[in-house]
């Protein structure tokens, strides 16, 4: 393996300002991401601060007995989480199925990747962190992994429905219909040297799990095995005891906390950035779970909520007497979320995908209502997978591979099949067309002088003849194409794998598509490559 460095530019206009140091930066966070000194002055930050390090590293270490396959280096890095100079490397993501997209799997490298290298630096425990949004309930997003299938990416889902709005860490896996995807899954990646194994601990897995996180975890800590990588379920209800006088502090400062946002956004604004977060003008900024579902809390006025869904209407004290007995009644949303995160965690950099830079950038003012500056929001390394016979079709192709990773191949194939063909039929057909209407229009004139009736017919049929002249030109392009079939199946492979359905590839294939090819030790050969978080794109050869 080899690591090509590319500078890509984003669709997203904040990241690239990030990137390029255009933007304004103290507008937007509490620290220049750009500094050489960055994590020197955040770990000195952060010994001002105090955390429940041992009631948490209790917490951690019994989930991980709990919930997860052993792993003696990951126990090892929640004992050292006691350590009053302990800092972590932390971000998160929903549990997808087979771990979801490949955006996943990067993220997890770059957490160990800069965790390893920040405890070089500083001489300082650095523990990376794996933040699972286990309290989500939106099924639809995890429910599959993309298969290829006739040239196109589809989504292969499981055939399992919620029918309540139920935290994915609550959702019972279906065992039989799990077993039965993992085989249409691997059906459809084909037979290796590899598959058996691999489908064998996954079925194991899924046998060992009662919920569709646990069945994340399980393969997240087999694929990162011995890396030390602590992982949290945000929807574990034990977890709920350590972060009740945080929801306290977030419902007492519910009203400033909206305010804040808004405040930000109107900057974002200003400097013609997008925000994302959306908020109702009511929205509490919480979760309310009610039989086994997840509704929003809404505010009436200062002393009353309600949750419309269910028509409960529940008062502030009311709410603070819940946290205090009941708290796992409440999870965060996507503004307090971040917020517990930082309570719970000495957080030297929080790792963020391209759309969570931006919406973090969007806190500022809601981390300074809690008297805490934002940690350093790290963008990811991005990552596209080369395979040696995707990078032999473009050399012989001779594509260019940022034209692909930014637009696809469909101009490149059309200039090539204009260089292999003798003549271009579309000027000749739009010439035959101008001159036939010309004519036709002729015909029509004359034939209005006889029956003006005739015209709705004289005028379709002239839409007929413009069909028969592009029948011609199609059927002409197709027999190129078929004549050039075998070079034209090598730009559609290229595109097929970096940029699938024109969508990055770590936006859609799964890691096991690589573990089914190149053997479960190939995330562990990725993370023995040498990565700089210098914002360019890298080209992962193979």
């Amino acid at each position: 393996m080899e690591i090509v460095e590319l500078s890509l530019r984003s669709s997203n206009q904040f990241i690239n300002d990030l990137t390029e140091k255009k933007l304004h930066v103290e507008s937007f966070f509490d620290y220049n991401l750009h500094s050489t000194s960055l994590f020197r002055e955040r770990a000195e930050d952060l010994r001002e601060r105090t955390y429940q390090r041992e009631e948490l590293a209790t917490y951690l270490k019994n989930y991980t007995n709990r919930c997860l396959n052993s792993d003696e280096k990951t126990l090892e890095n929640i004992e050292r989480l006691k350590n009053p100079d302990s800092l972590v490397v932390i971000g998160g993501q929903q549990a997808g199925l087979l771990t979801g997209p490949l955006y996943t799997i990067h993220k997890i490298i770059s957490i160990i990747v800069l965790a390893e290298k920040e405890e070089k630096e500083l001489g300082v425990p650095v523990i990376p962190v794996f933040w699972i949004a286990g309290e989500d309930h939106d099924f639809v997003e995890i429910n599959h992994v993309f298969i290829e299938k006739n040239q196109i990416a589809k989504k292969l889902t499981i055939k399992d429905s919620p029918i309540k709005k139920q935290p994915v860490s609550q959702l019972e896996l279906n065992k039989q219909k799990t077993f039965d995807w993992i085989d249409q899954v691997f059906e459809a990646f084909g037979e290796t040297d590899y598959s058996n194994q691999l489908i064998s601990n996954l079925k194991q897995y899924a046998e060992e799990s009662s919920t569709y996180v646990e069945f994340f975890e399980k393969i997240i800590m087999d694929i990162f095995k011995d890396k030390g990588l602590v992982l949290i379920n945000s929807g574990d209800h034990e977890l709920r005891k350590l972060e009740k006088s945080y929801f306290k502090s977030i419902l007492e400062q519910n009203e400033k906390i909206y305010d804040a946002v808004k405040e930000q956004q109107q900057k974002m604004q200003s400097f013609d950035y997008h925000p994302i977060i959306e908020m109702t003008d009511n929205s509490a900024n919480l979760f309310y779970h009610h039989d086994g579902e997840r509704f929003l809390l809404e505010r009436i006025s200062h002393n009353e909520y309600e949750v419309s869904e269910i028509g409960l209407t529940i008062t502030r004290a009311e709410l603070f007497d819940l946290i205090e007995t009941n708290p796992d009644k409440f999870s965060n949303n996507v503004v307090t979320r971040p917020l517990m995160q930082e309570y719970l965690f000495p957080t030297l950099a929080f790792i963020a995908g391209p759309g969570e830079v931006t919406y973090w950038s969007e806190l500022k003012g809601v981390f300074s209502l809690f008297d805490i500056k934002m940690p350093p929001v790290l963008p990811r390394l991005q990552l596209t997978i080369l395979e040696r016979a995707i990078d032999r079709n473009i050399k012989e192709t001779g594509v260019e591979l940022e034209t692909v990773l930014q637009e696809g191949v469909t101009n490149s194939m059309n200039n090539f099949l204009k260089e292999m063909s003798p003549v271009d039929m579309a000027p000749l057909i739009e010439e035959a067309k101008k001159e036939i209407s010309e004519i036709h229009t002729k015909l029509v004139d004359a034939a209005m002088l006889i029956d003006q009736s005739l015209e709705p017919m004289l005028k379709k049929n002239g839409h007929f003849i413009e069909e028969h002249l592009d029948f011609i030109y199609k059927t002409v392009e197709n027999r190129k194409k078929q004549q050039h079939n075998l070079q034209l199946s090598k730009f559609k492979s290229i595109e097929q794998s970096l940029l699938p359905n024109l969508h990055p590839q770590e936006r859609v294939w799964n890691i096991y598509y690589y573990l089914n090819k190149f053997g479960p030790n190939f995330v562990g050969e990725l993370l023995n490559l040498s990565y700089s978080f210098n914002g360019t794109h890298k080209i992962v050869k193979i």
